[in-house]
């Protein structure tokens, strides 16, 4: 799975680019118009990697907050890569932070393709998720990443992890020990 390109762009579109990787072409979805980019620009990008029966997509990102943000998207039932790419480029980070945060039904109305319907649904699903801190889950990404792993293969989602992990004392460091912690605590708000 693809999860980060580096790379020169070598044609862009308003919704999409071909990024040359070491002489590789790669089409990758993003919102092109918010990031001011031109042809020749050496660029680096999150990916999450869509896969389907029928094909499959990549999805780029600026920052792996972006990326993360995009992914609790997508957690929403009813939206998929498309939606949460509509959603993405609609707004900054921080914008859609705050209007899941406080609630704004209106923000979400706002964006095409988005009805009443799933609107509320997605901020009944990602308010809870957000809370008030960033989408940073921890600074050790070598940990984090060995802890999100471990979760996901007990059946935990992505989307439940991140507010536990947030939560977890910063005095325990062993990544079995923050495991304990997250399944004696993930019932506690």
């Amino acid at each position: 799975m693809i999860a980060y390109l580096s790379g020169k762009i070598k044609y862009l579109h308003p919704s999409w680019l071909i990024l040359d990787v070491n002489g590789v072409g790669y089409k990758i979805q993003l919102k092109v118009e918010s990031l001011k980019l031109k042809v020749g620009d050496k660029i680096e990008l999150y990916i999450y990697h869509h896969i389907r029966e029928d094909r499959s997509e990549l999805y780029g990102f600026e920052t792996m907050d972006e990326l993360q943000a995009f992914e609790l998207l997508l957690e929403v039932p009813g939206v998929g890569p498309k939606m949460g790419m509509n959603i993405m480029a609609k707004t900054g980070l921080e914008e859609l932070k705050n209007a899941i945060v406080k609630g704004d039904l209106n923000f979400f109305l706002s964006i095409s393709g988005v009805g009443r319907k799933l609107a509320s649904k997605i901020l009944l699903e990602l308010k809870n998720k957000l809370g008030s801190t960033d989408f940073d889950v921890t600074k050790d990404t070598e940990i984090s990443t060995e802890l999100m792993d471990a979760m996901q293969s007990l059946g935990y989602k992505k989307a439940e992890i991140y507010p536990q992990i947030r939560k977890i004392p910063p005095e325990i460091k062993d990544t079995d020990k923050k495991i304990r912690w997250i399944l004696q605590n993930s019932g506690k708000k």
